[in-house]
């Protein structure tokens, strides 16, 4: 069952035992109160406050009932006010309150609860344990404080799991003297979640006594005690360091080449055209961060391939003549990616990702070649000449990317990834490409394009990229 159809059956649930627990009159199963000049009037006026809440729980204004039924207890307690504000917290999902309220009736109620009034509580208690999480922490140091999502919820050791809202939450232990620990999780309905929170002793610990207003002046220093080390320091206090984590990303993208190099003795000039290339890339990321940092290996699939229209070529002929011919090329270049990469992230909503990226390319360098379109009679027509060769290169890829947390372990960046590739050795073939040459070359009986580099040396490629990162917490 997915987990909203689980939520609404739990959530269903809880409101049909709620309502179980009918209202009484006001006044019955009431607990013993102090007796006084007072009570008869307070009494009178916990009664008007509770029915003013039995109205507007029937109209469903949860808030406002809930508001009248505290005043009312506060007044004058009874059974009926305990479970009808109870009942109202579960409306407004406010579990954790409704439980202690639940437990208080039946503490303070004990000995009047009929067999059915308390079957009915507890009923509503085993639902509501349902609904909410425990976290229990272990290993920390005595007398440390563990705060819940910034809140104090007191000194370890704990007499009982902290009871806490499903849904992520971050726990952090501090003491003086030790480096605060912080680990955020994710807590299901009905789980207790276990944390070992140890503690490391710090080096050095110290206390700061002021005992005059700071000085005023050029040799005058402003100082700062970082948050929980008890450590003196002048510059700003550091934001919370995140939890190390396992991390996976894919990454999509469509990269471009400017020119590939290769065999161009001339260039391309004139009526010669060099759009850029283009071509596809998904590349998986997988690593493990801590803090800012983070660290890890990739492998992926590139392929890219560029078209050059009308490239003055040279073509030999028989008895060492060289005749120029305007060309069609294609050249390709298709391959596998491995390698190791290091990164630094900021921002929590925000994201800013640098990364630096390096490893290998092992695949191939195909390039095919075909006469251009003639301009005139007699020009020499030829169809297209394969050639290829293994291609080796090794890349440093800086990257530079910026995105969005869409969940507490999803985030979605758009990137841009400059590769540089370095050929080891430069990728060659030494085929020679034969054409007929029976028109359009002096009659020649044989001539060819001769053999050479498919790339240059070095060139790099223009990756936008898309990536999607999930983090194991």
């Amino acid at each position: 069952m997915p987990d909203t159809t689980r939520r609404r059956a739990a959530r269903g649930g809880l409101l049909l035992a709620a309502a179980l627990l009918a209202p009484l009159p006001f006044g019955s199963l009431a607990a013993a109160q102090p007796g006084g000049p007072g009570e008869v009037q307070r009494r009178e006026e916990a009664r008007a406050h509770f029915q003013r809440g039995i109205a507007l729980r029937d109209q469903e204004r949860w808030a406002e009932a809930l508001a009248e039924f505290q005043t009312s207890r506060s007044l004058f307690m009874t059974l009926n006010g305990t479970t009808n504000a109870a009942a109202c917290l579960i409306q407004l999902e406010r579990y954790l309150e409704a439980i202690a309220l639940y437990e208080s009736a039946l503490r303070d109620f004990s000995e009047r609860l009929k067999g059915e009034d308390k079957r009915d509580i507890l009923l509503v208690l085993k639902l509501l344990h349902n609904a909410v999480g425990a976290i229990g922490i272990t290993g920390a140091e005595p007398g440390a404080t563990v705060l819940l999502d910034g809140v104090p919820r007191g000194e370890l050791p704990l007499g009982a799991p902290l009871r806490v809202p499903r849904g992520p939450h971050t726990i952090r232990v501090v003491k003086a003297g030790y480096q605060p620990f912080e680990q955020r999780l994710d807590v299901g309905g009905g789980e207790t979640v276990q944390v070992t929170a140890r503690l490391i002793r710090l080096q050095e610990t110290g206390t700061l006594e002021v005992a005059e207003p700071p000085r005023e002046g050029p040799d005058a220093r402003r100082i700062r005690l970082a948050r929980d080390a008890g450590a003196i320091d002048d510059r700003e206090e550091r934001g919370p360091r995140r939890a190390p984590r396992l991390l996976a990303e894919v990454s999509a993208a469509a990269p471009l080449v400017v020119s590939f190099g290769g065999d161009t003795p001339t260039g391309c000039a004139g009526s010669c055209s060099k759009p850029l290339g283009s071509g596809v890339s998904l590349i998986v990321h997988g690593g493990y961060g801590i803090d800012h940092l983070s660290f890890g290996a990739s492998a992926g699939y590139l392929s890219v391939q560029q078209a050059v229209r009308g490239r003055v070529a040279q073509l030999e002929a028989a008895g060492g003549a060289s005749y120029s011919v305007r060309v069609d090329d294609t050249t390709a270049l298709r391959g596998a990616l491995f390698g190791a990469w290091v990164g630094y992230s900021s921002g929590e909503r925000l994201l800013l990702h640098a990364r630096l990226g390096a490893g290998g390319l092992f695949g191939a360098v195909a390039e095919s070649r075909a006469s251009a379109p003639a301009s005139t009679s007699g020009a020499l027509s030829f169809g297209p000449l394969e050639r290829s060769a293994a291609a080796r290169f090794v890349y440093v890829a800086p990257e530079v990317r910026v995105g969005v947390r869409l969940a507490r372990r999803v985030e979605l960046t758009l990137g841009l990834e400059v590769p540089l590739l370095i050929a080891v050795p430069r990728p060659a073939s030494s085929q020679r490409g034969f054409v007929d040459t029976a028109a359009g070359v002096d009659h020649a009986t044989s001539a060819w394009f001769p053999g050479g580099p498919l790339t240059a040396p070095l060139f790099p490629l223009v990756m936008p990229a898309l990536s999607a990162r999930y983090c194991f917490y």
